[in-house]
């Protein structure tokens, strides 16, 4: 017995029209697509066809974050299920992601959002009128910045200035009294390493072979 959910859903996607990107982003200025276009243009066949969704959050993470301006943005991104039902009970899933940013309590809902109209762009194929296809464009991403352990950061600028072993380099951070468990000691070292080096040399050789 096949579900009738398919045949509906089947009947939407085949009388539902393009949607163009008509909208337009004021910062970044790009164009999109709004989800009251969506809705619009979705609506009117869900109820024709007798379907309608329930959302179901999975996941959500919410965090604080700065734009350039100083102003503080509270990000929010959402794992969102939608289940689209009709009149037999019959029914499909789908989870996509959404991501919105707000300066007051917004930023959930706008992710939520974000995630329906993917949600029903994606699962209804719903085309738009000047989409490109993903694979005419290229980006060259920069490699992600090397993000070196401070600890060995501070042994390789000691061993360097002195031209040292290894294991007088650790009798130094002996006598210093610093380990690599202790951030913010090394921290402090390597923002005031020069008056670590004149500490040291005032004290001569007394570092080495402890």
């Amino acid at each position: 017995m096949s579900s009738l959910i398919f045949e509906q859903m089947a009947k939407v996607m085949s009388e539902v029209d393009a949607i163009g990107k008509d909208k337009t982003n004021q910062t970044q200025n790009f164009k999109y697509r709004g989800i009251d276009q969506v809705y619009n243009s979705l609506n009117p066949l869900l109820a024709k066809h007798k379907i309608f969704t329930m959302p179901k959050v999975l996941n959500s993470e919410r965090e604080e974050r700065t734009n350039a301006k100083g102003t503080t943005l509270f990000y929010s991104r959402v794992t969102m299920e939608y289940t689209f039902y009709t009149t037999d009970g019959s029914a499909v899933a789908c989870s996509v992601i959404g991501e919105g940013m707000d300066s007051g309590d917004k930023a959930t809902n706008k992710a939520m959002a974000i995630a329906h109209k993917y949600a029903l762009l994606q699962t209804f194929c719903i085309p738009t009128e000047d989409m490109p296809d993903p694979d005419a464009q290229c980006h060259e991403v920069m490699p992600k910045a090397k993000v070196e352990n401070p600890a060995l950061v501070l042994f390789n600028k000691l061993k360097s200035h002195y031209k040292c072993s290894d294991d007088d380099v650790k009798a130094m951070l002996a006598y210093l009294n610093i380990t690599s468990k202790d951030t913010d000691k090394v921290k402090n070292a390597l923002n005031d390493f020069g008056s670590i080096i004149v500490f040291l040399d005032e004290r001569g050789n007394r570092w080495v072979n402890m």
